[in-house]
């Protein structure tokens, strides 16, 4: 596997590759995430520090690294959670010790990405959790805000991403986001409206309630009927 590792710290920078080439991994590692950013080509993985985090995950993503990011250092295992997702990483692990960090990566690789479909229609959400569960993610679902609300105030139950439709009884999706995007605790989340409503509406939505883009339901579930017909 192709790792980056982005750190100030060059005993940090050490440690983890001197850990991690003997274990059959290819390294890159360095201070500068401009640097890091030209070998992206590959990489499945972003190792990084709390002083980099921030800065080398959002410039390789904009760049078109589809990887993991996380968090590597020392620490309680809330604190270092914590920080992850006020850096907007993917997670955290653990530096120490370091001989076993290899099976760390390993685990924290395997470990599948939390979706949370919020629709008050259970079939099309069923249709988007087979599609997804498909590919390889973790899917949970409620019917409302409410529901919603309790899944992802619970750090057990959190998931990376949110798939919201926007017309629902009582709390719209509109306002949720809003509420999902406003609260620190929330940070990590990330949030796409999935909508059957009009392409021009759904993009003034995202734009308002600080949503990180959409998806429209007539595009991926005709799709999926293309896909299942015959």
């Amino acid at each position: 596997m192709k790792i980056l590792i982005c750190s100030d710290s060059d005993l940090l920078l050490q440690a983890a590759a001197m850990t991690l080439e003997p274990a059959g991994h290819q390294v890159i590692a360095g201070r500068d995430p401009f640097a890091l950013a030209a070998e992206m080509e590959g990489a499945a993985l972003l190792l990084t520090d709390s002083s980099r985090g921030r800065q080398a995950a959002a410039l390789l993503r904009d760049r078109g690294f589809s990887g993991r990011a996380l968090l590597l250092g020392d620490g309680a295992p809330e604190e270092r959670a914590a920080q992850a997702r006020e850096l907007q990483l993917d997670g955290a692990v653990e530096l120490s010790p370091p001989d076993t960090l290899p099976d760390r990566l390993e685990a924290a690789m395997a470990r599948k990405r939390k979706v949370l479909i919020v629709d008050d229609s259970e079939i099309v959400a069923r249709l988007l959790a087979q599609d997804l569960e498909a590919k390889g993610f973790e899917i949970q679902y409620a019917p409302d805000a409410e529901k919603a609300t309790s899944i992802i105030l619970k750090r057990a139950t959190r998931p990376d991403l949110i798939l919201l439709d926007i017309n629902m009884p009582k709390v719209d999706g509109a306002q949720f986001c809003k509420f999902v995007k406003k609260n620190a605790m929330f940070k990590g989340i990330k949030v796409l409206f999935c909508s059957g409503e009009d392409r021009e509406k759904v993009a003034r939505l995202v734009a308002e309630c600080g949503a990180d883009g959409y998806i429209l339901k007539d595009e991926v579930l005709g799709k999926w009927v293309v896909d299942n017909a015959g």
